[in-house]
């Protein structure tokens, strides 16, 4: 997003209506806004009234410069209050809710605002992209499902017809019950018109061709797999070589790595994420995706040369992954009191965090991962 559509010239003609914000989530600095506004999906875009302080509009994911564009103005009008029924004030409050943390709520305001909008309402299908996100979000996968196959097919073909497919395919394959098989059949096809479209952002086709490749193997189709991840593979490293700037370069880095690993080929993607170490030497991320690709491969030795260039570099909530996936590779080359003392280093840091950046889940998997560690051993 960063590098492609938060530089897009349409954004521009806004910039005297908002004041404009980015804050890193993994920076200790940065404690203080978490814990009044908390972030669980990257990316998230608030719109945040200036009077109350409160967001009133918050959309995770992905959006096209003129999806944003209308976001903002959907974040002004929620600003100014929704009174009355028409389609667009109840828009406005349905995202109040949403921004607030009633899910149920908003999911309920802007299934009205749809019916209210008609079929020919303008930010219909922002509306529905919100509807499928939040039943996906509250945990109702089956809706989610049901409410992509009733829409999508009467949807116009761009970023929200494929945000809802791909949001619809990830809720019904999400799931061993008999429904998720069947919904999943009928918003394959879809899938596959939708990740075609050239329109649609690379890291939602990326997710498209990853939710195909996710289909095919819960179909029990191995060959079919395969070949959709083959295809996601070429994709990706067309658009990295297509990108114009570093960032532009390496903004793909976790899908190829997913690409190669559901390609049983890891080592492929070895000489990419060197590529994105030389030109992004500040960024932890190519060498700690490196010390996982080295790890998969067996080669040790270099997997933990990855992860002494990472560790440096990170910081925040990401420190705590580094110094885990360290342990990992020093277990694997037999040095047991190495991995004790990374697994140790993770969980200290980890109680160093600002509360809004602690993640009482992980500390405790880690805790347990210690406790189960033999004391013994040395590197061999």
């Amino acid at each position: 997003m960063r590098a492609t559509v938060l530089r897009d010239p349409a954004l521009v003609k806004m910039a005297g209506r908002f004041v404009w914000l980015e804050i890193d989530t993994e920076k200790e600095g940065n404690a203080g806004f978490l814990e009044k506004f908390p972030i669980e999906v990257w990316p998230t875009f608030l719109v945040i009234d200036p009077a109350t302080e409160k967001p009133v509009l918050k959309w995770l994911g992905t959006a096209t410069a003129a999806d944003l564009s209308g976001l903002l103005a959907d974040g002004e009008r929620a600003v100014k209050g929704g009174a009355g029924e028409s389609a667009d004030a109840l828009l406005a409050r349905a995202d109040r809710e949403n921004a607030a943390g009633r899910g149920a709520e908003a999911i309920a305001l802007w299934e009205k605002a749809l019916v209210a909008g008609g079929p020919s309402w303008p930010r219909r299908a922002r509306t529905l992209e919100s509807v499928v996100a939040g039943l996906q979000s509250a945990g109702q996968p089956r809706r989610c499902a049901e409410v992509a196959l009733a829409e999508a097919p009467g949807m116009a073909r761009g970023q929200s017809f494929a945000n809802v497919v791909s949001m619809g395919l990830s809720c019904a394959t999400g799931t061993d019950e008999p429904w998720g098989k069947e919904a999943a059949a009928k918003l394959e096809p879809l899938a596959v018109e939708a990740v075609k479209l050239p329109d649609v952002l690379a890291d939602d086709r990326a997710g498209l061709f990853d939710g195909l490749v996710t289909a095919r193997e819960k179909a029990g189709d191995e060959k079919g797999a395969r070949a959709r991840a083959e295809e996601e593979w070429s994709f990706l490293v067309a658009e990295r070589a297509a990108g114009k700037t570093p960032e532009a370069r390496t903004m793909l880095d976790s899908w190829i790595v997913g690409a190669a690993m559901d390609l049983h080929d890891p080592a492929r993607a070895i000489p990419l994420l060197l590529e994105s170490e030389k030109v992004a030497p500040t960024d932890y991320n190519p060498p700690y995706r490196l010390a996982m690709l080295y790890l998969e491969v067996k080669r040790t030795d270099e997997a933990l040369a990855a992860s002494d260039r990472a560790l440096p570099l990170a910081y925040g909530p990401r420190k705590i992954r580094v110094l885990a996936q360290r342990a990992t590779i020093l277990e694997a080359k037999g040095d047991l009191p190495g991995a004790r003392k990374a697994l140790e280093a993770a969980i200290a840091h980890a109680g160093t965090l600002p509360k809004a950046q602690q993640n009482a889940r992980l500390a405790k998997r880690l805790e347990e991962r210690l406790k189960k560690m033999p004391a013994g051993g040395g590197a061999p």
